[in-house]
């Protein structure tokens, strides 16, 4: 198996990862693991480009804003306590700060303005990052797996 393809990369890691999390939305595990792989995809597409993998994920994050919140909560949930972001506004996210609550209110994974949500939605993994903002985190992993499933480039070889 060639981890280091991106289409393999994403074929056999990331989607079915992405496809248990969803089986699963109020684990832990899934959840973590889920946005830790997603974002080290940038490390798979530097390494086919002689890239960095700072500079694709910043590549990545430009066309996706999202992507900085699946980088935060990987690197929250890999080192406890998020101390550096491009986003400063990410910073302090802690692994402690992903808690099992109700998911998003609509399907953009946005919640209501006050933070709500609907009684009957789901339980998933949900974090409140320090700039204040409520995110489903299978809402996140999901968009941002099918953000990068469409950009046929990330996967030229």
């Amino acid at each position: 198996m060639a981890f280091s393809n991106p289409q393999v990369y994403m074929d056999e890691l990331a989607a079915p990862l992405c496809r248990r999390f969803e089986a699963e939305p109020s684990a832990y595990d899934l959840a973590i693991a889920s946005c830790i792989v997603l974002y080290h995809f940038a490390d798979v597409v530097a390494h086919v480009r002689s890239s960095t993998p700072h500079a694709i994920a910043e590549e990545i994050a430009a066309k996706f804003p999202v992507f900085h919140t699946v980088r935060a909560i990987a690197n929250a949930g890999k080192h406890v306590e998020l101390t550096r972001h491009p986003k400063s506004e990410l910073v302090g996210l802690r692994a402690e700060h992903l808690i099992r609550a109700k998911g998003a209110a609509f399907s953009d994974g946005s919640y209501y303005s006050d933070g709500t949500t609907d009684s009957d939605a789901r339980e998933t993994v949900v974090v409140e990052t320090p700039d204040g903002k409520r995110h489903d985190v299978l809402h996140v992993c999901t968009s941002v797996l099918a953000a990068l499933m469409g950009e046929p480039e990330l996967f030229q070889v």
